[in-house]
């Protein structure tokens, strides 16, 4: 019997914590999108809790600081402006927030496929091409009152250095909204 109840829990846990959803966007010029998202523990959180932003980055990037530092700035913004879109509100003080949200971005040279898979257990897939950059937007959901990992979401794309920074804006939205498009169901 024990045996029984044992299978059925780990049989319980591998399906709730493998609830992967795998999203592909349209390519057209080396814009595709690959998007994969994963449950590990079945939490929602009410409309009016609080969060914070919690971003990493990666050490020895191969973008210089100032860039690293703009770039993280156009997430942080879409990613805090998505949640309050949802009900939440962004608190300063990281040690009174309902939840966390850690993010990283990352390029393919400073932060492998391989890493990412062993490091973050999510990884979109998308392949490599020879003449293109591909980069990796991860992002958690942290809870605040045990400090355990409620969601993890990955994006990848390719670097579209010929975009304008409006055209930069609107495709960080639309990969902050594709990512998190699992997390608000």
């Amino acid at each position: 019997m024990k045996s029984l109840q044992l299978a059925i829990t780990i049989i319980s846990f591998m399906i709730l914590s493998a609830c992967v959803h795998v999203m592909q966007a349209p390519a057209e010029h080396g814009s595709a999108l690959a998007v994969s998202s994963v449950w590990d523990s079945p939490t929602k959180y009410p409309k009016g809790n609080t969060f914070s932003l919690s971003p990493k980055y990666v050490d020895d990037a191969s973008l210089k600081p100032k860039q690293m530092k703009a770039i993280y700035q156009i997430y942080a913004k879409a990613i805090a402006d998505t949640f309050s879109d949802h009900g939440y509100i962004l608190i300063n003080n990281n040690h009174e927030a309902d939840f966390y949200i850690g993010f990283a971005i990352a390029l393919s040279d400073d932060l492998s496929d391989k890493v990412i898979s062993e490091k973050f257990g999510v990884t979109p897939g998308l392949q490599s091409k020879n003449s293109l950059q591909k980069g990796s937007f991860l992002m958690y959901v942290e809870d605040g009152s045990n400090r355990r990992r409620v969601w993890r979401g990955a994006v990848q794309g390719f670097v579209q250095e010929d975009y304008n920074s409006i055209e930069r804006k609107q495709r960080v939205d639309k990969v902050v909204t594709m990512v998190l498009s699992q997390f608000f169901k």
